[in-house]
């Protein structure tokens, strides 16, 4: 390769000192969210992990302590990782199922009647990799009345889920679904309408 061309390939290379790592934001959290991650941590740990798989009440009540919004009838597994439960709201008769992770640093609205599979991950945060300081980028998810997330899926940063949708197994959404469709992939894609059986 002739020098100049390597020049080039070199200058599209930015070294650690170009692209500013030490620029980069280590902590995305307030001092309050702080203090109440913490205090979330250890009652969480105590209050909710430990908790008896049927008491779901009790795992209601804790997560109103902490801020939740939750209707009635709601079931929240103890396995279930829920990052700061004060931006949750689940609606009436919804589910979470084993080992989901709400990963709740902006809001997350469940409508009522949903299901949330399990080991489904709710990620309302990312980053902004374009910039060196690789600054946390916070968006809501809403999930609306009667979907079903099947298990293993992922749902990304400022998403909403059209009501009695269907989003299949393992699929990863990173926009918004229509309202009752059956929508699966990777990327996730509308693919038939969820027709009620009469």
């Amino acid at each position: 390769m002739a020098p100049a061309q390597q020049m080039s390939l070199d200058q599209q290379l930015m070294t650690a000192g170009d692209w500013g790592y030490d620029r980069q934001i280590r902590v995305a959290f307030s001092p309050r969210e702080q203090i109440g991650r913490v205090l979330w941590w250890i009652a969480g740990f105590l209050l909710f992990k430990c908790s008896l798989r049927p008491m779901y009440a009790w795992r209601r009540g804790v997560l109103r302590l902490f801020g939740a919004k939750i209707g009635r009838q709601a079931s929240i597994q103890r396995s279930a990782r829920i990052d700061l439960p004060w931006n949750l709201e689940l609606g009436h008769y919804s589910t979470i199922g084993e080992n989901t992770w709400v990963y709740s640093l902006d809001k997350v609205h469940i409508g009522d009647y949903v299901t949330i599979s399990q080991r489904v991950f709710l990620c309302t945060g990312t980053h902004d990799y374009t910039r060196p300081e690789f600054a946390m980028i916070r968006k809501p998810i809403s999930i609306q009345r009667g979907a079903w997330i099947a298990a293993d899926a992922f749902i990304g940063p400022g998403v909403t889920i059209g009501a009695d949708a269907v989003i299949g197994v393992r699929s990863v959404v990173l926009k918004d679904m229509p309202p009752g469709m059956v929508c699966v992939g990777h990327p996730c894609a509308p693919r038939k309408p969820r027709v009620p059986v009469p």
